[in-house]
């Protein structure tokens, strides 16, 4: 009986954070083929990754600044070192630097996020403190360098780390990948926008930085303007979930025109947008935004869900206007107007759905999971 190559693979999640899905799909994928060690910051995570073909190790944790992920760092590296593994998997860019302390195995790393996003220090920063975070940007880049193999989610990160000095030979463009139980049954595609108001879905953190005033405002305006649409936003947590709900009073929203949703698994999600019209997608123009996809996109369409996208380039990347989706600016009016014009054209929707199942194809995690499975195989000495 052969004997499987062992495979360490490093994660560094956030106590708030919205979703594992992306990285389930590749834990669960690694452990099936590979003898897993999974390295986390904390027990509580394990719930989101249920596989008995896992051996889960944690460095405990308790905050998640950059001073306990370089810590966390340092231990992992140290747990390397012991385990001895023929291969280690880093699953997300946070922990690039890691690669600098590894050099007993090769390292293949999931490029999921733009370090300025963890790393880059505010515009109105001390000057020390923003020149540390350019420091440390520059050398997640170098970092990626060194790997084994770099696997971008996008294309704006692939471009990126050309640009950084990744060779064209140690990058591989992989998706998230959305799993087949999002996909959209032909009944759900043929009544969209057959409904007597637009069945609007939101999912994900419901923050002001990523848009939820101008959905919540952009809503309003619309449904002044003799628009009938219903928002559901899913993944609030407490504060959030009052916030939207004071600011929907003061806005003169009613409960049938806005619904927030706490926290739900990522396999609940599917039944909440076979259940909606259009899925939006929106993210005030930050730096990291440019190059990191949502999750979410992906998802609705997918899930043959037209996308509401604002324009920013990892939107407008995969969503055409009047295609698979609408665009508008990151403006409450422009929404409006787009929702104006969508309640317009509603008998159109359909065939919007179905060009959103048609480009959503090539995000399914199982067409992908078979070339992300080679090329690990292939970084995997012996």
């Amino acid at each position: 009986m052969s004997v499987r190559p062992r495979v360490v693979i490093g994660t560094w999640f956030y106590d708030n954070q919205p979703g594992f899905l992306d990285f389930k799909y590749r834990i669960e994928a690694l452990a099936r083929h590979y003898d897993v060690i999974l390295v986390l910051r904390d027990a509580s995570f394990e719930k989101n990754f249920a596989c008995d073909l896992l051996t889960v190790k944690i460095l405990p944790t308790e905050r998640t600044g950059k001073r306990p992920l370089f810590d966390f760092i340092r231990r992992l590296a140290h747990l390397v070192r012991s385990e001895k593994p023929d291969l280690v998997f880093l699953l997300g860019s946070q922990l690039a630097l890691a690669s600098w302390l590894i050099s007993s195995a090769p390292v293949v790393l999931y490029w999921n996020e733009h370090p300025s996003h963890f790393f880059g220090g505010q515009p109105r920063a001390q000057f020390l403190k923003r020149l540390l975070g350019s420091l440390l940007v520059r050398a997640s880049f170098l970092a990626a360098a060194r790997c084994r193999l770099v696997m971008p989610i996008g294309e704006a990160h692939y471009e990126d780390l050309l640009q950084h000095g990744v060779s064209r030979a140690r990058l591989e463009l992989v998706y998230m990948g959305v799993s087949g139980d999002f996909s959209g049954q032909g009944s759900d595609r043929e009544a969209r926008g057959t409904g007597a108001r637009l069945h609007l879905i939101y999912t994900g953190t419901v923050a002001r930085e990523r848009g939820r005033d101008v959905m919540l405002e952009g809503l309003a305006i619309a449904c002044r303007a003799g628009v009938p649409c219903q928002l559901t936003l899913v993944g609030a947590d407490e504060d959030q979930r009052r916030y939207c709900v004071n600011r929907a009073r003061e806005l003169g929203l009613s409960d049938e025109m806005l619904t927030v949703v706490g926290r739900v698994p990522g396999p609940e999600i599917p039944r909440y947008l076979r259940q909606a019209d259009l899925g939006i997608c929106i993210w005030e123009d930050r730096l990291w935004w440019r190059f990191n996809p949502p999750t979410k996109l992906f998802e609705y369409l997918v899930a043959g869900l037209p996308v509401l996208a604002s324009r920013i380039r990892t939107h407008t990347d995969y969503i055409d206007d009047g295609v698979n989706g609408f665009v508008f600016d990151y403006d409450p009016k422009s929404l409006a107007q787009c929702l104006e014009r969508i309640w317009a054209q509603r008998s159109d929707l359909s065939k919007a759905s179905h060009r959103a199942v048609l480009s959503g194809e090539q995000f399914k995690w199982t067409g992908i999971e078979p070339r992300f499975l080679n090329l690990v195989h292939d970084a995997c000495p012996g």
